[in-house]
């Protein structure tokens, strides 16, 4: 990656200042004590951090990508992801080759810029009276299960022919109107890898539509969808699909729900089950109906009053508009000019599109809305609002998806440099992740981080949204790894740089694929162990001959086989006496190669013990298998 060239100058004397967090130079503010360090020949710009703080931090601080402080890392010995933390004296000696200045952060003055912002609570139960909307369906379900070809016939679209994989590739949110009601319907992919997807779906649902295949009936998948149905404190109705094949059960889909607590109306519960066939398109006006139906005795209501409230549902980096957000607006009117707010994210709508690239100047609660003019990438399934006036805007180069919660970062010192660099125990492949959209690097993310053990592990030093650029190629290369692209494209440049340095960039239109070559990348990183295999057993009924360093010997086979190469083991009683290998085998006045259990034969034996009768030969031969 080349880096900017910077003048040497030495600058004229001037007393040294403390700066705020995030500004750039400028005239100093107050005094502070000297350093005991000389004036540095190359004139660089001061950034304050607290005692650690973690790469992404330190990048949003500095005003530099995250890429090239990893790279810096990595020159050290050091490989980190961009939510390592990392001390301060290690961003004092990193930060240095790119232009700044690490400083202690005053007490006083500190910035958490990486502490989240208080959700916004957009909870129905918590929302006061205001306008009729329309119920937000979530469509979930097992793989294959038809959930796209329902959302097709219900939208009458030709989605289906796009996917791959079986699966549903984006979560999509789309309205559609029936008899005078308006219902949106939320998709969520039915691979298992989306779990964290399905989830956040669940969660903005009003109304939760389950499909179960006829045929197959409850799948792992079916009942994590009833599980999320469930969490949401949502109403449940249950699609029965695929009734026009010849395998379709649909009884005992109803019997297996009630295994799950879900007992349907024909059986005395409480639980709409549609049968149906969405290929067919026999049912589906059932299904809506009673969809309408339970949104009215649901009745559903959002106050239009107030700064406009909703959710991320989905996001893509688009090349000539930037970050596009997919949001369902829940409370209130979202307008173009207005201004968002999302986690640390800021922006301005310059612009509004429904699902299906209209424009549009206002969205009411229970629209789904692709929203353009946020300044970085949101997370999938945060909260965004209308704020009343512009915030200070931050710029956030490269920043990926949070691992979750619960994920403890990984602390970098100077100290640690010599282990890492000596730390052999561990083998280990390493990653660059680019995804087409926030959603499927989370995914992609999770589904690698569940491969491998102790052993043998994958680490992804790098995910984001969007293309495959130069400079991921670089920073695959300064990992001594490779990059994975899923549902993206490979710059030009990043394919040429690729094709110099070397680098294995590889790109998957399904999750399968990706996983699966990961999965056996990782078993082939494992060093394998010599493991002696034994093959047969012989006793010792015959001595005919004894030389210095072979004896000639006749037995039984009394399991497995002996043959010309083994690899043998003298035993006598249950003690180990000796070990040598079988020369050749002969049955009666001929050589043969092997003989098996239940007959006699003579061997020619390499080795130096004294063989006797009674012994037993143990042949065997050393073969190469994973710990």
């Amino acid at each position: 990656m080349a880096r900017r060239r910077r003048t040497r100058r030495r600058p004229p004397p001037r007393p040294r200042a403390r700066r705020r967090p995030q500004q750039r130079p400028g005239p100093p503010t107050e005094e502070r004590p000297p350093e005991p360090e000389e004036t540095p020949a190359v004139e660089l710009r001061q950034v304050a951090m607290p005692t650690s703080a973690a790469i992404a931090e330190i990048a949003e601080r500095a005003d530099v990508p995250p890429t090239d402080i990893i790279m810096e890392l990595l020159n050290r010995g050091v490989l980190a992801t961009i939510n390592a933390a990392i001390d301060r004296d290690t961003a004092r000696a990193v930060m240095r080759n790119l232009g700044v200045a690490i400083v202690a952060e005053p007490e006083d003055d500190r910035v958490v810029s990486a502490a989240p912002r208080k959700p916004v609570d957009v909870d129905a139960a918590d929302l006061p009276d205001g306008e009729p909307r329309p119920p937000v369906v979530t469509v979930m379900g097992h793989v294959d299960h038809g959930k796209t070809t329902l959302l097709d016939a219900i939208r009458n679209t030709n989605v289906v022919d796009s996917e791959f994989g079986g699966i549903t590739q984006h979560i999509g949110a789309y309205q559609v109107s029936v008899n005078g009601h308006a219902i949106t319907f939320i998709d969520t992919p039915g691979h298992e890898a989306f779990t964290a997807m399905r989830a956040r779906g669940a969660g903005v649902t009003d109304i939760a539509v389950i499909v179960v295949a006829a045929d197959d009936g409850i799948m792992p998948q079916t009942v994590e969808a009833i599980g999320h149905a469930r969490a949401a404190s949502v109403p449940i109705i249950i699609a029965v699909n695929k009734i026009d094949l010849e395998t379709a059960n649909p009884s005992r889909v109803l019997q297996q729900l009630t295994e799950h607590e879900i007992v349907v109306e024909d059986f005395g519960g409480d639980v709409v089950a549609v049968p149906l066939s969405a290929l067919q398109g026999e049912g589906i006006n059932d299904l809506l109906e009673y969809i309408n139906l339970t949104a009215e005795l649901e009745e559903l209501r959002a106050p239009v009053d107030g700064p406009a409230q909703g959710t991320i549902i989905e996001t893509r980096l688009d090349h000539s508009q930037g970050p596009v957000a997919t949001v369902l607006v829940q409370r209130g009117i979202l307008r173009v000019g207005d201004t968002l707010t999302t986690g640390e994210i800021n922006g301005r709508v310059r612009a509004l599109f429904d699902e299906g690239g209209g424009r549009l100047r206002t969205a009411r609660p229970s629209t789904p809305v692709q929203v353009m003019g946020l300044d970085a990438m949101p997370d999938v399934g945060d909260p965004i609002s209308v704020i009343p006036r512009q915030r200070k805007r931050r710029r956030q180069q490269g920043r990926t998806p949070t691992r979750g919660s619960g994920d403890q970062a990984m602390r970098l010192s100077l100290e640690s440099l010599a282990a890492q660099m000596t730390a052999g125990r561990l083998q280990q492949i390493n990653l660059v992740v680019k995804a087409d959209t926030a959603g499927s690097v989370d995914a992609v993310v999770k589904s690698i981080d569940q491969l491998g053990d102790d052993r043998a592990r994958a680490m992804v030093v790098f995910e984001g949204v969007g293309s495959v650029t130069e400079s991921d190629v670089n920073l695959a290369s300064a990992a001594k790894g490779l990059v994975l692209a899923f549902n993206t494209r490979v710059d030009a440049t990043a394919a040429a740089e690729a094709e110099r340095q070397n680098v294995d960039v590889r790109t998957y239109r399904t999750i399968y694929e990706l996983i699966d070559d990961v999965d056996a990348a990782l078993k082939g990183s494992i060093k394998p162990e010599q493991v002696e295999v034994v093959d047969g057993r012989l006793e010792i009924r015959g001595e005919f001959r004894t030389e210095r360093t072979r004896q000639i010997v006749g037995g039984m086979v009394l399991s497995g086989r002996v043959y010309t190469g083994a690899q043998v083991r003298i035993l006598r009683g249950n003690e180990e006496i000796g070990t040598g290998h079988i020369l050749t085998v002969r049955r009666f006045s001929d050589e043969v190669d092997e003989v098996r259990q239940g007959f006699d034969c003579g061997l020619a034996i390499e080795t130096t013990t004294k063989i006797q009768l009674a012994d037993i030969v143990e042949a065997s031969h050393t073969e190469e298998r994973l710990p």
